[in-house]
């Protein structure tokens, strides 16, 4: 940068002729110009100006160093406004990773409308059901469900949590019996998910709350499924009592396929947030190309879990989005991720 800045002020003092106007042009006085064209030259082992009392003239290597000066200053100039321009405008590949369910259900039904507005950025959507380190994948934009606390990343909250509920199908019922409060669930074959809350010697805690207050019973059965859909399938096939988001399960609801179990309850995994995210590299400059993708997920998915996804929930075309606001670290009570 020192070489750069004593670059434009040698091009400065050439073409006016004097240290006092280039030390204006640059808020500089005439002896700290004068100083830097002297660093110049001890750095490059050459005289580039001759000095007198009255006037100053360039030397030979003087006259071909602003030459070529002038023709560098040009392309940095010319790159920097390029790179300006590139920056300003979302553009180029982002790299999106997020749970199958979340993909599926929520980001692909969305992704056509946000493509469209945004057609010259590309998206790259990585789907599995554990999380992965964005620095490592080269993942730009992380959709979690809860969010870890690390302090590189930046977080913005997507979506509510949505509504969980217990549900089994009629032939399990009709089997093994209706429940009327939670501790019924300890004589039956609870369908779970490894990495969705608490586990105690293979038992998953789940956590009733109602007027009354809290409880927490430790669950068990014959089936750990770390994926919505194999747990949804297990409970249609009359394997057990499984508890999801509503939306997983709503068209199986309506359709009479699935049972909810203890409305009255409310009904979650404890330790676990459950609210939908996107996290994603801390920075003073947020990549255009993050900023609307963000933006547009917040306002498609702010009433997600009112209801099932968002699959004719996209924004309108003419819609403005708002600007993306300063990322704000990861709540320390968001322990877990996925």
């Amino acid at each position: 940068m020192e070489t750069l800045q004593g670059m434009r002020l040698f091009v400065r003092v050439a073409n006016s002729e004097s240290f006092s106007a280039a030390g204006r042009a640059f808020g500089l006085s005439p002896a700290s110009v004068s100083r830097s064209i002297n660093t110049l030259e001890t750095q490059l082992g050459v005289r580039l100006v001759h000095r007198t009392s009255r006037q100053l003239a360039l030397t030979e290597a003087g006259q071909l160093y602003l030459h070529k000066a002038v023709l560098i200053l040009a392309d940095i100039d010319a790159l920097t406004e390029q790179v300006a321009q590139h920056q300003a405008r979302p553009r180029g590949l982002l790299h999106v990773h997020t749970r199958v369910s979340i993909g599926r259900d929520y980001l692909g039904p969305l992704l056509p409308g946000f493509m469209t507005r945004y057609p010259e950025v590309t998206v790259k959507l990585f789907l599995t059901e554990e999380p992965r380190d964005l620095l490592d994948n080269n993942i730009d934009i992380a959709i979690r469900l809860g969010n870890l606390d690390e302090p590189d990343l930046a977080v913005r909250k997507l979506s509510d949590a949505a509504e969980r509920i217990l549900f089994a199908s009629a032939a399990y019922l009709d089997r093994h019996g209706a429940l009327d409060e939670p501790e019924a669930l300890l004589r039956h074959n609870c369908l779970t998910w490894p990495l969705d809350g608490r586990f105690e010697d293979g038992h998953a805690v789940w956590q009733f709350r109602d007027v009354r207050g809290v409880r927490e019973l430790r669950v068990t059965g014959g089936l750990q499924a770390n994926n919505g859909d194999v747990l949804r399938e297990a409970a249609l096939a009359g394997m057990g009592i499984a508890l999801l988001p509503i939306w997983c399960i709503a068209a199986d609801l309506a359709a009479g396929r699935l049972r909810r179990l203890l409305p009255q309850w409310e009904v979650t995994p404890t330790t676990f947030d459950h609210g939908i995210y996107a996290v994603y590299h801390r920075t003073r400059h947020v990549p255009p190309k993050i900023r609307v993708f963000v933006d547009y997920l917040v306002q498609a998915l702010h009433h997600a879990p009112a209801g099932p996804p968002p699959r004719a929930r996209a924004l309108p075309q003419g819609r403005a989005l708002a600007r993306l606001p300063v990322p704000v670290s990861a709540s320390s009570h968001l322990a877990q991720t996925s």
